[in-house]
């Protein structure tokens, strides 16, 4: 009798099964898998996660995420509405396994961007700075999809990286680096401003020091080439800061300096820049590493409501706008009314009706205000 109840249940379900469509078994896998997404990645922008089902002739699951249960997650879904061997398993978990150990990188140009897709008209999406690192994690033609050290995720060319191990990378990180200072720069062949440029340099780029030359220090890039830069362009690398042993002023300082760089959409660099990228800039100049996007930054410090005239808002207060419950631009408070931020170019503005460069748009869109300095 047991046996026959479970046959007349395996009938049942195959004749169920065989009902549905593969384009109804595909809608329900699409539904699934988005809601497993909502679940598992919390900002795709620092997590991969894409799969999709299809039918051609047989079923195929195919697709990567850098996490392992969003993976087993998806197989699981698959496995419910095909059976677990009804489909080809072609997913991938990140770093791609055929990278094999040189999954780590450093960017050996000024500044380069991280694209939405492998190709260079693809959107920018972020901008890496010389010397920082990246973790590799997958290969399509020349193009490596790559995250950054704050967890950002794009695809970078071939030509701006020098892949390594990770015995490569703890050798450029534990080096003796020092820091751009000022907001351009070049490496020059020879310890003569007269000499061929190697390459151009931006604020916060990193080199390794390996000697000097009176008024020059020489320098080495990850790939190992060499050259020149005048000392004063260089500093001591500036490692991880407290917060709240950060002067305002010093915050205030590297902003201003910024005034007039243009707009950029995804730049983050002292040649071009967006509003978060313009802020993370200047924090990163003095030792304070913020997210990419002004969504992410609104998410720390401590909130100030403003006082009718702003007496309480402080210099290097971070200022968020945007529209609803949307975070879309940011801005750094110079104290009280005045404001520096990035907007067709980086210019101060004012909450004061009665000043020359009040600006009503972002006054009325004003949505937040987070204090990152103590």
């Amino acid at each position: 009798m047991t046996r026959r109840l479970f046959l007349i249940s395996l009938a049942l379900f195959l004749v169920f099964f065989c009902s549905e469509s593969p384009e109804t078994l595909i809608k329900k896998f699409e539904q699934g898998s988005k809601k497993i997404a909502a679940q598992t990645i919390p900002d795709k922008t620092l997590d991969v996660y894409e799969f999709q089902l299809s039918k051609d002739p047989g079923w195929i699951l195919k697709g990567e995420t850098t996490l392992p249960e969003a993976a087993d997650r998806v197989r699981r879904l698959a496995d419910s509405l095909l059976g677990g061997s009804a489909y080809q398993d072609e997913t991938r978990l990140l770093p791609d396994a055929a990278l094999g150990d040189s999954i780590f990188a450093v960017v050996i140009v000024s500044v380069t961007p991280l694209r939405r897709e492998a190709r260079h008209a693809s959107e920018m999406l972020d901008q890496v700075i010389m010397g920082n690192s990246l973790q590799l994690l997958e290969k399509k033609g020349g193009w490596y999809r790559a995250q950054n050290h704050y967890g950002y995720i794009g695809w970078v060319n071939k030509t701006a990286i020098q892949r390594m191990d990770k015995s490569g990378l703890e050798n450029w990180i534990n080096s003796n680096r020092l820091q751009v200072t000022t907001l351009s720069s070049f490496v020059y062949q020879k310890p003569d401003f007269k000499a061929l440029h190697l390459a151009d340099l931006v604020l916060n780029a990193t080199l390794k020091k390996s000697g000097r030359k009176g008024k020059w220090i020489k320098v080495e890039l990850a790939d190992g080439e060499k050259g020149f830069v005048p000392a004063a362009d260089l500093g001591p690398l500036v490692e991880k800061k407290d917060p709240g042993k950060v002067p305002a002023a010093a915050i205030i300082r590297s902003a201003k300096r910024m005034l007039g760089i243009p707009y950029l959409w995804g730049g983050k660099s002292s040649k071009a820049n967006d509003c978060s990228g313009f802020t993370q800039t200047v924090f990163r100049a003095n030792g304070i590493q913020l997210p990419r996007d002004a969504r992410q930054q609104a998410l720390l410090g401590k909130t100030i409501v403003p006082n009718e005239d702003f007496s309480n808002v402080q210099p290097g207060d971070l200022l968020f706008f945007g529209v609803g419950k949307r975070i879309t631009h940011v801005g750094i408070s110079l104290g009280g009314y005045k404001f520096i931020h990035q907007d067709s170019d980086v210019h101060i503005n004012s909450f004061d009706e009665r000043a020359e460069n009040f600006n009503a748009f972002r006054k009325k869109s004003l949505k937040l205000i987070k204090r990152i300095l103590k």
